[in-house]
């Protein structure tokens, strides 16, 4: 099995690596410092598993599952994060997560939540049937499109955003022009000025 470890903490993540190659189910583990290059990879393989860390230099963890739920590859992930707040919970289930470990948990417990998920199911076993964040106010934008956006704020082209999501240039051209309507925009800055003014 292969499973990524997506955490800028090198100490923690090497640490993590050891522990779960030791535990005997010939897996490999490959870290990756932030989410980027850990998408980048997933262009020529699709790993059993990704453990993620939820804040991280760049893209955060939490946008990283919202790019995820749009690849199609369904990969699971566990989020292993040292600040794990109801309001964070409700967000990475709602964003596709099927479970979470404090970076607290012991050893027995990193197996049983790597088992879990790994196998289907979800860790803790009450992260099932968790509240989602969604709310009331609900983000103008459909789920592709906040993926587009999460790329959008990180630098990419409408060609590098749609390599990376498995989609064709003028898929992405035409999500990003009814983005623009959505927001009553007409340019890429006034895009994500708009934006951040809404807190997307």
């Amino acid at each position: 099995m292969l499973f990524y470890l997506v955490d800028d903490h090198q100490m923690f993540a090497e640490a993590l690596k050891n522990i779960i190659e030791g535990f005997g189910y010939n897996c490999s583990v490959r870290i990756f410092p932030d989410a980027r290059p850990a998408l980048e990879q997933l262009k020529s393989e699709k790993p059993d598993l990704i453990i993620l860390d939820l804040e991280m230099e760049g893209m955060d963890g939490t946008d990283m599952l919202k790019i995820l739920s749009q690849h199609g590859l369904e990969i699971p992930v566990l989020v292993c994060s040292g600040n794990l707040t109801p309001h964070n919970m409700a967000e990475i289930k709602a964003a596709g997560a099927r479970g979470f470990l404090r970076k607290s948990e012991s050893i027995n417990e990193v197996k049983e939540a790597i088992v879990a998920v790994v196998e289907g199911g979800y860790y803790p076993p009450a992260f099932r049937d968790a509240k989602t964040g969604k709310t009331g106010t609900e983000n103008p934008l459909s789920p592709r499109q906040q993926a587009i956006l999460t790329l959008m704020k990180s630098g990419m082209s409408n060609g590098e955003i749609a390599d990376m999501l498995f989609l064709s240039p003028n898929t992405i051209k035409t999500h990003v022009r009814l983005m623009y309507g959505t927001l009553n925009v007409s340019s890429r800055i006034e895009c994500l000025n708009k934006a951040r003014s809404l807190g997307l």
